[in-house]
């Protein structure tokens, strides 16, 4: 502070501050409005986010006991849902569950249409490496190796490593690629104990 300000009179500075805010009103209202109008949208936000989500998990809930119940019969109820819940975990969930029914009835060309669906619209990371982990499993069955080899490439987490070290080792030995199935599973070996050197020793053998 300047000795000129600290020597005028409190009635002095008074007048100054009233007409400072005169002139600089207007964007201080504004700045107000502003922070309290971002303050109630947030909260707003927040608040239909929840109630959304509680909606969400409703709905997931209903349709996932109506598809069980009879997944024919109910098969429009699951196509309402994807389409009211698209782009939500809530979707990703249903087109798994629709998957797997699949599997269990042997159509593994409509599981791996509903996975593709699913990781076309997934964000989640985790969620990303099981459906991946899910399409090698369905591209196995369907003699599409390389497509399994391409999606268990994508599935960066650690904690899927050895899953996916052992399923290359098997993909690389359908393919009748020997050489690389073995060093993959001599790899695996060098790593395991008991039964599970066992199992990979088994393997080396049958190759």
């Amino acid at each position: 502070m300047s000795s000129e300000y600290l020597n005028k009179t409190e009635e002095q500075q008074f007048e100054e501050a009233k007409n400072w805010f005169k002139e600089n009103s207007t964007p201080i209202l504004l700045a107000i409005f502003v922070f309290a109008t971002a303050s109630f949208g947030w909260n707003f936000w927040k608040s239909h986010q929840a109630e959304s989500a509680i909606q969400a998990s409703i709905s997931y809930q209903a349709t996932m006991e109506a598809y069980e119940q009879d997944p024919v019969k109910n098969q429009p109820l699951v196509a309402k849902f994807l389409e009211e819940a698209k782009g939500t975990n809530y979707a990703i969930f249903m087109q798994l569950e629709e998957a797997k029914n699949a599997v269990v009835k042997g159509d593994f060309a409509a599981a791996k249409s509903q996975l593709q669906a699913a990781l076309n619209e997934v964000k989640d990371p985790s969620l990303q490496s099981i459906i991946r982990f899910r399409l090698a499993a369905v591209d196995f069955q369907l003699k599409e190796f390389d497509s399994a080899l391409a999606n268990l490439e994508q599935i960066k987490d650690q904690a899927w490593d050895a899953r996916k070290q052992l399923f290359v080792a098997d993909l690389l030995a359908a393919k009748g690629d020997k050489e690389a199935a073995k060093s993959a599973y001599e790899q695996i070996k060098a790593k395991t104990s008991g039964q599970e050197r066992e199992l990979i020793e088994l393997k080396i053998n049958n190759l």
